[in-house]
């Protein structure tokens, strides 16, 4: 159960980890700041930067709401299979432990004794999600608000917030397993600075309001750099 575990984590780590923005995921325990609390996107965006850049397996979702959304592509370490079973970071999950009701999809998994340990867990929750619109027993393909399990503990953990306050979306289209954190922040455009920012997010600089980039948008071509230099580079996606 803990190497599972591990690698759930090393797989959200790799999607969430937005470059240079270490000050958001395992952040310092500190008291919330009112700066952050107060803060709005005010300024005009730039309306190049609108839309879906992705890099291969995640990305930022740019709105015209002035919020951030995070896109997550898990199909190679977890997604569902024609039979009905579900793998996950190399665990097959038989269809009897995946639940379904046309509108509610839980998997579970009995890991047995840890390897480490004595103790036994059971029935560990991986997936907790409720499909969006009507009920459909014939297919798992749609979409769903994830509200709970392993995954999106994880997610949460890495983006340094509790799993209650963010807006989890999961997306299901044959063996594509996506994932969507919904608006998880505002952004703000100035020149070639962008500010991402929220309530929730912890900074390492506790006089900050905002994770801070300058970028260059060419083409169908976002590049971000951080203030310690690192890149990040996106592809617009259609």
């Amino acid at each position: 159960m803990k190497r599972f575990l591990a690698a759930v984590f090393a797989g959200a780590m790799a999607l969430t980890a937005l470059t240079g923005c270490e000050d958001i995921f395992n952040p310092p325990v500190e008291e919330e700041s009112s700066s952050r609390m107060e803060r709005v996107s005010s300024s005009v965006i730039d309306p190049a930067i609108i839309g879906t850049w992705k890099n291969d397996v995640s990305g930022y979702i740019f709105g015209e709401n002035r919020k951030v959304s995070l896109p997550m592509d898990f199909t190679a370490s977890a997604h569902f299979n024609k039979d009905g079973s579900f793998t996950a970071e190399g665990v097959e999950i038989s269809k009897d432990e995946v639940d379904f009701d046309g509108t509610n999809l839980k998997v579970t998994h009995d890991f047995g004794g840890d390897e480490e340990s004595s103790e036994s867990e059971e029935d560990t929750v991986l997936l907790d999600m409720t499909r969006k619109g009507s009920a459909d027993k014939s297919s798992f393909d749609g979409t769903y608000k994830l509200s709970g399990g392993s995954y999106l503990e994880m997610i949460a953990d890495n983006l340094g917030i509790d799993y209650d306050k963010i807006d989890v979306e999961a997306e299901i289209d044959g063996e594509n397993f996506r994932i969507t954190v919904v608006d998880y922040c505002l952004y703000e455009t100035l020149g070639d600075s962008l500010e991402l920012f929220s309530e929730n997010m912890q900074y390492v600089d506790e006089n900050a309001n905002a994770v801070k980039y300058t970028y260059k948008i060419d083409g169908d071509t976002l590049t971000l750099t951080y203030a310690t230099g690192e890149t990040e580079v996106l592809t617009k996606a259609e």
